[in-house]
């Protein structure tokens, strides 16, 4: 409350300047940060606007109107603002980082990767630049460049989970399975306690066929989110192939029982089960 008073308490001065100077872009400009940081975004992007007004060329209020937009999710906008700002003055880190980061949002992944590379121009250590154009890539199937753009951030903020675990999941869609798992592991020693890496794991080692440990990354993944419905069918599979019929009928079983159509039509063809098709239970559970 005291934190909210003193903003509502600066928001004042400034309503009380402009009631003055209504033409005073400085004041605009400062009243805009100040309901961008309270939240109130359409409030803050009025503000930037009549600072624009009065001084269109200060590449400043296009930029913090960007992030206003952003915040708003009106990513198209965002763009075209953080756009007026690069034409008026192109070497401000933020204003290209940002932009990169609305680009994204809105699947413009190659424009992205751009804006990035232009951010890292002009400050090369910068982890998150590094981290998002990374992304960039892994969605542009670019993922030789994405896992490079990973461990370049790496190399600013050494051990981070999610570069480790993105990083996984580029070697996994390149074939690259055993380094698929290093990667995993790698990222597991960061944060032990999280489902998808674990699922993640269980898939590259159920594809390598090592069945026994991708039953145990199944239980880990199943420890922490117990009716998801993929870990579940999976571990039935790797069960299946390793002749264990009782704890393959009973994890296909929970699967279906949360996802009928789906998995009761993939144990229906799928070759995992082929080793136990005629026994009984798997039987009576595709009834």
């Amino acid at each position: 409350m005291i934190s909210l008073s003193a903003f509502d308490e600066v928001i004042g001065r400034h309503n009380k300047a402009l009631e003055c100077r209504p033409d005073d872009y400085r004041s605009w400009y400062r009243r805009g940060n100040k309901l961008r940081i309270m939240g109130k975004y359409y409030d803050a992007v009025a503000s930037y606007e009549r600072a624009i007004e009065r001084q269109p060329r200060d590449y400043r209020a296009w930029y913090q109107r960007g992030n206003a937009l952003d915040d708003l999710g009106r990513y198209e906008e965002a763009i075209a603002s953080y756009n007026e700002a690069l034409n008026l003055y192109a070497k401000d880190y933020w204003v290209w980082y940002w932009r990169g980061h609305s680009l994204i949002k809105i699947e413009r992944f190659a424009e992205a990767v751009d804006s990035f590379d232009q951010a890292l121009e002009l400050k090369s250590n910068d982890y998150w630049a590094c981290y998002n154009r990374g992304h960039a890539l892994r969605r542009l199937e670019r993922f030789e460049e994405a896992i490079a753009s990973y461990d370049r951030a790496m190399k600013i903020r050494e051990n981070d989970y999610w570069c480790w675990y993105w990083r996984g999941d580029c070697l996994r869609n390149l074939g690259r399975d055993k380094e698929a798992i290093a990667s995993y592991n790698k990222a597991l020693k960061t944060k032990p306690q999280d489902f998808w890496c674990w699922l993640r794991r269980g898939d590259v080692l159920r594809c390598l066929g090592r069945y026994q440990s991708a039953i145990a990354s199944y239980n880990k993944a199943l420890e922490m989110q117990p009716k998801d419905a993929s870990a579940l069918y999976y571990k039935a599979c790797c069960c299946a192939k390793l002749r264990e019929v009782e704890l393959a009928v009973e994890s296909l079983g929970r699967a279906i029982d949360l996802y009928p159509k789906k998995y009761l039509k993939l144990a229906q063809t799928d070759t995992y089960f082929d080793s136990i098709r005629g026994y009984q239970e798997f039987e009576a559970l595709l009834q």
